[in-house]
Parts: C-alpha cells; structure tokens; sequence
C-alpha cells in the first residue's frame, strides 16, 4: 500500500535520490556506449590495416592494375569535393593515389599523411566535418596511397540505439521520479493509486494497454498524455526493429544458403573448370543481392535522417522529369511496353535532385517489374496553386485490396511479386523521399492499374 509522505524533508530526500539514480543509470550506460562503441571502431582499424596489407601485397605481385581492380576504379578516375562527400555520406571510403606528388586517381580533398591508422575529425568548411579512420602507404619510392574511412555504418547504428535507449531510461526514470514526487506531495492520492496500478498493466503489455486516470487536474492529464505518446513511439520503435528483422533474416536466408549449397558443389567439381566458374557467377550474383539490400538500408536510413535538406536547392521539376521519362522510354520500349509522358513547362520545387531522380526511378522500376508486358504506363506532371501534382500510373494489373494498406512498409512483399528479385524497400525509398521534402504520397483507389499520386510543395 502507498504511504503519504506529508515531511517537507523526506518529500526533499526522495526528489534528490532519484536525480542521484537518474545520473548514474546516464553515466553507466554512457560507459557501456563508450566501450561497444570503442570496440567496433578498433575493429574496423583492423579490418583497415589488413586490407591495405592485402592491397599493397597485390600491387608487388601485378603492379597498378591490381589496385584499380581491387578498389573497382577506371584509370585516372578523379573525385571532386562533391563526388567525395556523397562517397563518405553513404559510408564509402575515398583513395588517393600519388606519383611523384602529383594526385593520379581518387579524391581531390586534401587527406592528412597518416603511416600509423588512426581516427581524426577533418574539417573541409561549409559545414562539412568527418569523423575519418586514415591511413597512408608507400608503394614504392613514388607511389603513395592514402585512404580515408568513415564511422561504419554498424558505429551509427549502435550509437543511435543506445542513445535512444539512454534517453527513453532517462525519461522513464524522471517520470517515476515525478510521479513519485506528487505521492510524496499527498494531494492526489486516487489518481496516483490509478496511475501506479495501470503502470503495472502496462508492464505486462506495453504494446497494447495505455494509461488512462479519472482526475480533474490538468497535470495528471498531460503526464498521462505524454507517458502514453512515449509509449506509443516504443511501440513503433519496436515493431519496425522487428520488421527489420525479419526481413533481414528472410532476405538474406535464400541467397545465403544459395552461396553455401555452391560452395558445396565447388568443392564435389573441382576440376571442372567451367562448372567452377558456373558456381562462382552464381555464387556472386546471390552475394550482389544481400550487398543490395544493405545498401539500400543504408539509404533509406541516410534518407530518413533528414540530413539531405541542408542541401535543397531550386530545382527545374519539369526539365527532371523529361529527362528522366525520355532515357527510360527505349526501356520501356524494349519490354513491350509504352511510356507516355505528359509535364506542363517550368515547375519548380525545392529538393535534392539526386533523391527526386530515384524515386521516379523507382516507380518506374516497379511498373517494368510488376506491370503486365504490354501495359500502358504514364508519367503526368500538373501545376496547381501550391503544389505540382505528379503522377505515375499504369494500366493493370493493379495492387490488391488486402495489400495496398501495406506497400510503403520495409520488407513487404506482396503475395503476387515473392516469386520475383527484390527486398521490398522500393516504395519503402519512395515514400521516406516523399517525407523529407514534404510531399503527400498515395496510392489512388478503385483503379485499373496501380497509379501514384505525389503533391509536391513549389516556388516559383
């Protein structure tokens, strides 16, 4: 049974107690963050070190060549500064290989001279500023390689789950310790008693019960709005960590177990050369869909995060529009289909143009994907007081009912496109570029074929 405490002293004592349990749940799980986090860094210094042991190995054994292969680059392939920071904004690391001095391949930023692999935080103005695991090599008595790195994408995540889970801690902490405070007060014991006794439903299902209280006073209505707006983000935190899950887990098991089956048949033909040489194209093809849909993680995150604003320019929506709709028509074409383009003159919005590139990219690979082979498709762009209404349909055969409410969510899949490649994070791209710029997103109803519908905030 709960007890009033009406002493000014012990009302005091209680309050400052749990500020001095608050800290210190903050301090241990700052503590805890540090060294996870310590950990995965270390890793990737190592993982750093020994690639760059492999690459140099590579280049004494079959000279330049093998580096260009290895890092995937074409002869005298130059990064300016914005090819550079999109490069380290999607976690890809940049090189720069020197002879005599004089910069052959890779980034144009100025990379610090590093023999020892260590972090630094590098400025290069504008409000640009990395966090950067460097390293730099001698190849030879002319050839230099310098390589910088950033934070991995498993450090972010990391870092961004322990700080949400320190700051949901935090706020459960001084909500108990406030709702702790207005017992010791003894002014509301009823509501109190109400709000304690559905607290302990709550821990038995957090998903689905919520706090509700029969009190008059405008302080334990906004506690209970707030305590029920907290968990209801939990929920949502909750549920897409374990849609992540799962279909994570369901997109990597097929192609994984494909990879593991092949390298059981490497082993039974080995001297078979073409059927070693089968099972490696293989083998790749399936590993190239698990790295797909990491990188598409990896942008639907970087999308999400909002960071893409800082960078909004006046952007010519029309002229992107034509451009786009007339490189995909021979596309189009080629499939026995036809794209018919539709865009009134000078419409103008503020946006990335690289984001808006890929999502109309997307929708249009999702009509070649799923519409039949000789549909009609069509892009419509249409000027209205506020807003530009653009529009990207087909004729057939549609979406269902069951599964239209459930198109722009990660990993889903409808029953009708399981048996074709993809991870079901397409529309899931739409809709997150549709969010960060403002634009309403949605599926028309009651419709032949499936047809998108995208409001557009403009300037003129």
């Amino acid at each position: 049974m709960i007890k009033y405490i009406k002493d000014p002293e012990l009302v005091f004592k209680a309050i400052k107690m749990s500020a001095v349990a608050t800290i210190l749940v903050v301090c241990a799980i700052s503590i805890v963050s540090l060294i996870v986090l310590s950990a995965i860094d270390a890793n990737q210094q190592t993982e750093l070190t020994e690639y760059l042991d492999e690459v140099k190995l590579r280049y004494e054994e079959d000279g330049i060549d093998s580096i260009l292969e290895e890092l995937d680059l074409e002869p005298q392939t130059l990064w300016d500064r914005k090819e550079s920071f999109e490069r380290l904004n999607e976690h890809d690391a940049i090189f720069a290989l020197f002879i005599d001095d004089e910069l052959i391949l890779g980034t144009e930023l100025t990379l610090p001279a590093s023999p020892d692999v260590r972090w630094q935080t590098l400025d290069f103005g504008s409000n640009q500023s990395f966090k950067l695991l460097t390293l730099t090599i001698q190849l030879d008595e002319q050839q230099l390689l310098s390589i910088a790195q950033p934070v991995s994408y498993e450090h972010e995540f990391t870092s961004s789950v322990l700080a949400r889970f320190g700051i949901i801690l935090s706020c459960i902490l001084a909500l108990s310790c406030f709702i702790y405070f207005l017992i010791a007060g003894g002014n509301s014991k009823k509501a109190t008693q109400q709000i304690v006794a559905r607290l302990s439903e709550i821990g038995q299902s957090p998903d689905t019960v919520r706090l509700s209280v029969d009190s008059k006073i405008e302080l334990h209505k906004d506690i209970v709005h707030a305590t029920n707006e907290m968990l209801d983000q939990i929920t949502f935190l909750h549920g897409r960590a374990k849609t992540m899950s799962v279909g994570i887990a369901h997109d990597l098991k097929t192609p994984l177990s494909r990879v593991a089956n092949r390298l059981q048949c490497m082993r039974q033909d080995l001297g078979d050369n073409n059927a070693i040489d089968a099972h490696i194209t293989r083998a790749s093809e399936d590993l190239n869909a698990v790295i797909t849909t990491f990188n598409n993680l990896v942008r639907l995150n970087s999308i999400e995060s909002g960071k893409h604003k800082n960078n909004f320019i006046q952007i010519n929506l029309s002229e992107l529009i034509t451009d786009l709709a007339l490189s995909y028509q021979p596309v189009f074409e080629d499939s026995g289909r036809v794209l018919e383009l539709s865009a009134v003159d000078n419409v103008y919005c503020f946006g990335d143009s690289d984001l808006l590139n890929q999502l109309i990219c997307n929708l249009f690979e999702n009509a070649l994907e799923y519409s039949h082979s000789t549909a009609n498709v069509w892009i419509r762009l249409q000027s209205h007081t506020g807003s530009a209404l653009l529009q990207v349909g087909d004729d057939g055969p549609g979406i269902s009912l069951q599964d239209q409410p459930h198109i722009f969510e990660r990993f889903y899949r409808a029953d009708v496109s399981r048996s074709k490649p993809g991870n079901g994070l397409g529309l899931s791209i739409v809709k997150a570029i549709c969010d960060v710029h403002d634009a309403q997103l949605c599926l028309l109803p009651d419709q032949t074929g499936a047809v998108f519908n995208i409001e557009v905030p403009i300037s003129n």
